[in-house]
């Protein structure tokens, strides 16, 4: 059978041959057409996920930091200038055998009761008068005077076994001890109390300071951050024992140009920190030397820090 098309005869199934290769070359074109510009929508899709994706992990980032780039201060190194004094100040953690031989960190900061007792009665015996921060700030700004031999023994943490252990021993010799209270970390297990921390502070012998409330580490914290743990930890203190906190120990000893320039707008007179050296001066009384005691030393060792 033979159909006419433009003027010709054409058979039947050449016209339907040709019909089929028309639509197939017509389909084939399309396809090659729609392939680059499919795969260009999927890549552009892809990459706004990407950056999306992108995005969002660098603002979570920036959230979990709580630092900032201009808030990295450069790290405060205290120099030994203006009026001086000898005056050890020195460090204890943990007053207690350490339940744990595994846990290395706490076997660095702990003594037992016993080394604690003789090293306490060395003080009493050896003529060495206790003394605070309160009666150290005078003397070194301005001049005031300091018993015989002074010495001031610091405590930081706040742990339970100042009680049970270091208390005992201090009232036995009478010594006087300041104790470092990351306020909110009390009332929590291995930590003080509230009331031990006033039935202690009643007996004349235990002073306290401040160790911010959680006890971060200061200089990678926000200034809003900042300013809240140096200024509440002082608040609960002076409020929870109606005496004014002139002093604070940096935790772990970390400080800054900056972290100073805050404890100072927080009302501080001074802070301690942990590089070593017997010497007290008006120049680093933002950030004071102390000598930290190890468990490991034995009498005489003890006797030369002082």
């Amino acid at each position: 059978m033979r159909i006419k098309f433009f003027g010709f005869k054409v058979p039947l199934s050449v016209l339907l041959l040709s019909g089929i290769s028309i639509f197939l070359l017509a389909l084939l074109s399309l396809q090659k057409t729609s392939t680059p510009l499919n795969f260009a929508i999927k890549k552009s899709l892809l990459t706004n996920t990407v950056k999306n994706s992108s995005s969002s992990a660098s603002l979570a980032t920036t959230s979990a930091t709580p630092a900032k780039e201009s808030q990295k201060a450069e790290i405060y190194t205290p120099q030994i200038n203006g009026r001086e004094l000898r005056v050890p100040i020195l460090l204890y953690h943990y007053i207690g055998n350490n339940p744990n031989p595994k846990d290395i960190a706490r076997d660095a900061l702990s003594i037992s009761p016993d080394k604690f007792t003789a090293q306490m009665k060395y003080l009493h015996d050896n003529g060495y008068n206790t003394i605070t921060l309160d009666s150290l700030y005078p003397a070194l700004m301005n001049g005031g005077s300091l018993p015989p031999k002074p010495v001031i023994v610091t405590v930081d943490d706040g742990y339970e076994d100042f009680y049970y252990n270091a208390y005992q021993i201090l009232r036995q010799y009478g010594i006087h001890a300041t104790v470092f209270i990351p306020t909110g970390l009390m009332n929590q297990g291995y930590y003080l109390t509230w009331a031990q921390i006033k039935e202690m502070a009643g007996s004349g012998l235990i002073t306290y300071g401040a160790h911010s409330v959680h006890h971060y580490n200061l200089p990678s914290l926000s200034i809003s951050s900042l300013d809240s743990e140096l200024t509440e930890s002082k608040k609960v203190l002076q409020d929870e024992l109606g005496v004014p906190i002139n002093f604070m120990a940096y935790p772990g000893g970390a400080s800054s140009n900056l972290v100073v320039a805050e404890v100072q707008k927080a009302g501080y007179l001074g802070a301690v920190g942990t590089w070593a050296s017997k010497m007290q001066s008006e120049g680093t009384i933002y950030n004071m030397p102390r000598i930290k005691v190890s468990g490991s030393i034995d009498l005489a060792a003890f006797a030369n820090l002082l």
